[in-house]
C-alpha cells in the first residue's frame, strides 16, 4: 500500500471475492480525479463501503480509460448519503440512486447496494431491498463484465463472475442464468447486442447460453417502453460495427420486434449497411437507409412508435423522403441542391449510390446509375461557393418598391423565385436581381406554379 493510500481512511470491505488490482487498474486508480477521491473519503469517514462499479471498470480494463460516467456502489442508505452530501440530486432515490456533485464540475451516480426481486413487468423491479452485500448487488447485474467492482483504497478488484476472463475472451456472458437475467428486464436483449460492438476491437461473440436465451426471450422486448428501446437502438446504430450487429439482430428475429416487416434473409439491406460509403453515416442517416424500402407511412408510424424526438423524427423522415432522387447534372441545379441540403448534400448522393449498388427497391427512383452519381459527386466537390452566400440579396421591402405588391403569399413566392434565380446564376448584387425580375412574367403567371428553393 502506498503512502498516499495510507493517508486516507478505509471504507468497509466488500464481501465479494477479491484479488489485487492488475497493474493497468492500479495506474488507472492512481490517476482518479481529486473530486472522486474526496467523495471516497467522506463515505469512508462515515463507516460506509464504496466501490467503483459497472462500465468504468470494464472500460478501464479495455484500455478505454477516460474518466467519464464513473458510477459508485455504496453501503450507506440514501438518507445517510444525503446527510453527507446535502447538495446531491435525488435522481433515482426510490432505487437508491443519487447524483453527487464533484468539486471539479463532474457528476457521479452513487447507488446504495441492493437486491431486487419480482420483475413482474419485465422492465423494473417490483421490490428494491437496500443492503450491505456487495456480492448481492453484483449478482443482480446483467453481464459479467459489468459486474465488477474496484475498491480504490485497498487496490482490490471484486470480480465474482470472472468478467475479466470474458473480456479477455471477447465474450458477452450473462451473470448467472441468462434466461433469468433477460426475463428481469427485456431491454437487456438490446444491451446484449450493443455490447457485441467493441469498436476497433471488432465484433465479439455471445456465450452459448446467452445466445440461446436471446432467441427464446425476444418477446420480452414487448414489455419495454418504446423510449428505452430507442435509447438503446440509437447506440447500436452509432456503433463502429453497426452493420454486423444489425445483421445478427435481423437473423435472430430481434429487429422484427420493433421495426416493420421481416428482417431475416434481407441480404440486400445488409449489403447496403456494409457499403464502404456508409462508414461516415450518422445514426439517423443509417436508420433512414435501413428503412429505405419501407413506404413513408410505415416509416412515420415506426418513428412515432419509438418515440423519437420531433427533431429526430423530422430528420429521418426528410432523409427517407428524398431517397431515389438526385439533382440534374447542371450547374444551376447543383447549386440549388447544395443550398438546400447544405452539409448533407454529399451524404445524400453517396446514399443514392449505395441504394443503386445494393439493389434496394425505391418507388419512383430516378433513372440515374452509380457511375452518373460519381460524376455528380465530382462536380459537387468542384463547385465553387456562392459569391453572395446562401442568403437572399433582396428583401420583401425591396420587391414591394419595384412591383407595387403588398404583403402576402404572392410577395413571398416572388421573393423565393428571385432567391432561387440568385442561387442558380450565382448573382452578387441587387442590380443583377433587378435585371432578373424584369425578365419574369410574374404579373400574368399563377404564383402557385412559381419555382421554389427545394429538392
Amino acid at each position: 500500500m502506498s503512502s498516499n493510500q495510507e493517508a486516507h481512511p478505509l471504507p468497509s470491505l466488500g464481501d465479494a471475492h477479491n484479488a489485487p488490482l492488475p497493474e493497468q487498474l492500479v495506474e488507472w486508480v492512481n490517476r482518479l480525479p481529486k473530486d472522486i477521491n474526496s467523495i471516497l473519503t467522506k463515505i469512508a469517514e462515515a463507516d460506509g463501503g464504496v466501490w467503483i462499479v459497472g462500465g468504468a471498470v470494464r472500460d478501464a480494463l479495455l484500455g478505454l480509460d477516460e474518466f467519464k460516467d464513473i458510477d459508485l456502489a455504496v453501503s450507506l442508505h440514501p438518507e445517510k448519503m444525503l446527510e453527507i452530501f446535502p447538495d446531491a440530486l435525488p435522481t433515482g432515490i426510490a432505487y437508491g440512486t443519487l447524483t453527487l456533485r464533484g468539486e471539479e464540475g463532474r457528476f457521479y451516480e452513487a447507488t446504495t447496494l441492493r437486491t431486487e426481486s419480482e420483475y413482474n413487468d419485465g422492465r423494473r423491479p417490483e421490490v428494491v431491498n437496500f443492503g450491505t452485500s456487495l456480492l448481492g448487488d453484483l449478482e443482480r447485474r446483467d453481464f459479467t463484465f459489468n459486474a465488477m467492482a474496484i475498491d480504490a483504497r485497498r487496490h482490490l478488484l471484486h470480480d465474482p463472475f470472472n468478467g475479466q476472463g470474458d473480456l479477455e475472451k471477447q465474450r458477452v456472458r450473462a451473470v448467472g442464468q441468462a434466461y433469468q437475467r433477460l426475463s428481469e428486464d427485456g431491454l437487456r436483449i438490446l444491451r446484449a447486442y450493443r455490447f457485441l460492438d467493441r469498436g476497433e476491437a471488432g465484433v465479439w461473440r455471445f456465450d452459448p447460453e446467452l445466445s440461446e436465451a436471446l432467441l427464446q426471450h425476444r418477446s420480452m422486448l414487448s414489455g419495454v417502453t418504446n423510449e428505452r428501446i430507442w435509447m438503446e437502438w440509437q447506440k447500436i446504430l452509432a456503433g463502429q460495427n453497426a452493420p454486423d450487429v444489425i445483421e445478427r439482430m435481423g437473423r435472430d428475429g430481434v429487429l422484427d420486434r420493433f421495426l416493420p416487416g421481416k428482417w431475416s434473409g434481407q441480404a440486400h439491406r445488409m449489403f447496403a449497411q456494409r457499403h464502404s460509403l456508409c462508414s461516415t453515416l450518422s445514426p439517423l442517416e443509417r436508420f433512414a437507409l435501413l428503412l429505405a424500402e419501407n413506404d413513408s407511412i410505415e416509416v412515420q408510424r415506426t418513428l412515432k412508435h419509438l418515440k423519437l424526438s420531433k427533431k429526430d423524427r423530422k430528420e429521418v423522415e426528410t432523409i427517407h423522403q428524398r431517397f431515389g432522387r438526385v439533382p440534374k447534372n447542371t450547374l444551376a441545379d447543383l447549386r440549388v441542391y447544395r443550398s438546400v441540403l447544405q452539409k448533407r448534400s454529399k451524404n445524400h448522393l453517396e446514399m443514392e449510390k449505395v441504394i443503386r449498388e445494393s439493389g434496394l427497391k425505391i418507388p419512383k427512383m430516378d433513372s440515374v446509375n452509380s457511375e452518373e452519381i460519381d460524376v455528380l459527386l465530382h462536380r459537387l466537390e468542384e463547385l465553387e461557393p456562392l459569391r453572395a452566400g446562401d442568403q437572399s440579396i433582396v428583401d420583401g421591402h425591396w420587391i414591394m418598391q419595384r412591383t407595387g405588391l403588398g404583403k402576402g403569399i404572392v410577395l413571398g413566392r416572388l421573393k423565393m423565385w428571385l432567391h432561387r434565380i440568385q442561387i442558380e446564376r450565382d448573382l452578387t448584387d441587387s442590380d443583377a436581381v433587378e435585371t432578373a425580375l424584369c425578365s419574369l412574367n410574374w404579373e400574368h403567371a399563377n404564383h402557385a406554379h412559381w419555382p421554389k428553393i427545394e429538392f
